[in-house]
């Protein structure tokens, strides 16, 4: 350190707006991570260079150890007085330090993006494995899992391609060829992984952020690939005369892995979200701040999203292998109507998008069907939420999972030693030499009675995978903040959660929130208390122009909720009536994702201006 840097190293910074500067010049210019986390106590008034050199050690450290900037930044404020102090004096201090750490300490903060980036090669390694399998399906004179097989795949790629097409709707024809050239070149995982990792902003004309496009595209990957290929792969290897089941066992392991760990990253990586955090914190903050319990609460999703995968996959075979088509049909669709009728006597089966007429039914039959499978292959706790299946169900189907697996096993042995045995008469013949010569004779290869696995293989398996879910769903519970536990067994309705933003909370931001919802979840309860409520408040919001009522809030306001056909007059701008065009004439998609549910999630939770200004933006 050179001498004439010594003075300002203990001169007191007195300018607040001299110790921000000071303190972005430290950071921009240091490079080392402390061993451990430096603790600086200082008043904000008598800080010195050298205790700015000590708050970036700090936040250095913090980056390195937390998930992702937002919890580095908010937790650095936190924990040191000073900062708040100085966050107060500058509202915008946080998140000007958010924006300059992911830009000049992007490198620090490595386990985001390695996820990341493992998520996408798992993703294309399973599509590689899906496509390895079809060829040797072909050639091993397995047509029918073959075509299976590459329909699961090309599903996924047109899903994707929607999916794609919608998202870029607006742009340039050179953009949206690019982004098909993409998907149909199979590497849109690893695009959509870098984007997040190297922080892409929300770009204008785009329906979803990066990571909400990564998020929907693995969702889709996983009901049109990802669900069908184990099945396809967990039948070639029990069934009879398969030379392929090393091969399709391999692709099994892989496709359980790499669903995994989808399921587990948008579950992960939603819940450590500050914003999530700060704008929902009755359902986001399970996973605690400290490595240890992120690593438990990250690995308890794995295994539980693993374990539960295989015992669906292996238990919907095995009932097959019993009952035909036929059987397992029944026993699914049962399952799935039970589901249905519990949500229509609870009257919440409608889905929360403000979606209406035929695209209405449409999207809520095919939400709660899609969402329902997810959760019950891969236990994804993202939809543990209210407003898709709650908490009380998310658990329920656990335990519907473990129950059917133990039943198809212990199925599958009877009907195997039965098989083996010959009926009735080889088991009352009373001969004990002859079960042994039947059991130890040629008769137990079972590649010639249409069973490709010893029954006690399959049974031991399933009894492994039933303890695996039971003991991953402990921990996870463990592992959480306590506080949470309570979200995976409640039965609060989607009606009731959306109700609640409007009678349990004063802020006329938040309240608006229930209008960015379909009408049929509250204006039957308290709908004529939301007419009033808008009539008293919008001469004050169209006179004090507040920052969260913008063109987009004032198109959820539906006409027969003004009571003044002046006031609906100053309200249908023309800026308004092009929203309310486009929505009217948008796809049951843009509908969704115009809906601004999320819009309002970020910009009327009482954010800071700077946010609220982002998320319009």
């Amino acid at each position: 350190m050179k001498m004439s840097s010594l003075p300002s190293m203990v001169k007191k910074i007195q300018d607040n707006t001299e110790l921000v500067i000071e303190f972005y010049r430290i950071l921009a210019s240091t490079r080392g991570t402390p061993a451990s986390e430096p603790v600086c106590d200082v008043a904000l008034a008598a800080m010195t260079g050298r205790d700015l050199t000590i708050l970036v050690g700090a936040l250095n450290y913090m980056l390195k150890y937390e998930a992702n900037e937002e919890d580095a930044v908010a937790r650095f404020v936190e924990t040191h007085e000073a900062m708040k102090d100085l966050n107060a004096a500058y509202p915008s201090f946080e998140k000007s330090l958010q924006e300059q750490s992911k830009r000049l300490l992007a490198d620090k903060q490595k386990w985001a993006k390695v996820k990341l980036f493992v998520a996408a090669a798992l993703s294309m390694g399973d599509l590689f494995t899906d496509i390895m399998m079809v060829i040797q399906f072909f050639g091993m004179q397995e047509p029918g899992f073959a075509w299976a097989t590459l329909a699961s795949i090309l599903a996924n790629l047109v899903f994707q391609a929607i999916l794609v097409h919608f998202q870029n709707r607006t742009l340039p024809l050179r953009t949206r060829i690019w982004e098909q050239v993409y998907v149909w070149t199979l590497v849109k995982p690893g695009v959509d992984a870098w984007r997040v990792a190297s922080g892409t902003e929300h770009e204008v004309g785009k329906m979803y952020d990066p990571y909400l496009e990564m998020a929907t595209i693995k969702l889709l990957e996983i009901v049109a690939e990802s669900i069908p290929g184990a099945l396809i792969q967990l039948s070639a290897i029990l069934r009879a005369g398969s030379k392929t089941t090393s091969a399709a066992l391999f692709s099994f392991v892989f496709c359980i892995f790499a669903t995994a760990f989808t399921s587990t990253m948008v579950s992960y990586d939603f819940d450590i979200s500050q914003s999530n955090r700060k704008h929902s914190p009755f359902y986001y903050g399970y996973t605690p701040r400290n490595l240890i319990g992120k690593a438990k609460v990250f690995l308890s999703l794995f295994a539980l999203a693993s374990f539960n995968l295989l015992v669906r996959t292996y238990a919907c075979i095995l009932f097959y292998m019993e009952g035909g088509f036929t059987g397992i049909s029944i026993v699914l669709c049962a399952e799935l109507l039970l589901y249905i009728l519990v949500k229509a006597l609870r009257r919440d089966l409608w889905y929360w998008a403000p979606v209406y007429g035929f695209s209405g039914y449409v999207i809520t039959a095919a939400t709660r069907v899609l969402i329902k499978i997810v959760v019950d292959w891969t236990a994804l706790v993202q939809l543990r939420h209210p407003n898709e299946v709650g908490g009380a169900y998310f658990t329920f189907s656990i335990f519907v999972t473990i129950t059917g697996g133990i039943i198809a096993a212990l199925g599958y042995e009877k009907k195997a030693v039965e098989e083996v045995l010959g009926g009735d008469e080889i088991i009352n013949h009373g001969n004990e030499s002859v079960v042994e010569e039947v059991l130890e004779g040629d008769e137990i290869n079972r590649g010639n009675e249409g069973v490709g696995m010893e029954e006690s293989t399959v049974v031991t398996t399933m009894v492994i995978a039933c303890v695996g879910t039971i003991l991953s769903f402990g921990t996870l519970l463990l592992s959480m903040n306590k506080e949470y536990v309570h979200t995976f067994i409640g039965t609060k309705t989607s009606d009731k959660v959306i109700q609640e933003k409007f009678t349990d909370f004063e802020e006329d931001a938040i309240r608006f929130q229930v209008l960015a919802n379909n009408r049929y979840k509250w204006e039957y309860k308290i709908g004529p208390q939301v007419k009033s409520w808008l009539d008293e408040r919008l001469p004050v919001w169209l006179e004090d122009e507040p920052e969260w009522f913008d063109d987009l809030c004032k198109s959820q306001i539906p006409d027969d909720f003004v009571s003044d056909p002046a006031i609906l007059v100053r309200l249908r701008t023309n800026n308004v009536k092009a929203i309310l065009e486009e929505r009217r004439r948008s796809s049951v998609l843009g509908i969704l994702t115009s809906s601004a549910a999320v819009h309002d999630e970020v910009v009327n939770s009482g954010g800071s201006v700077e946010e609220q200004q982002e998320a319009k933006e």
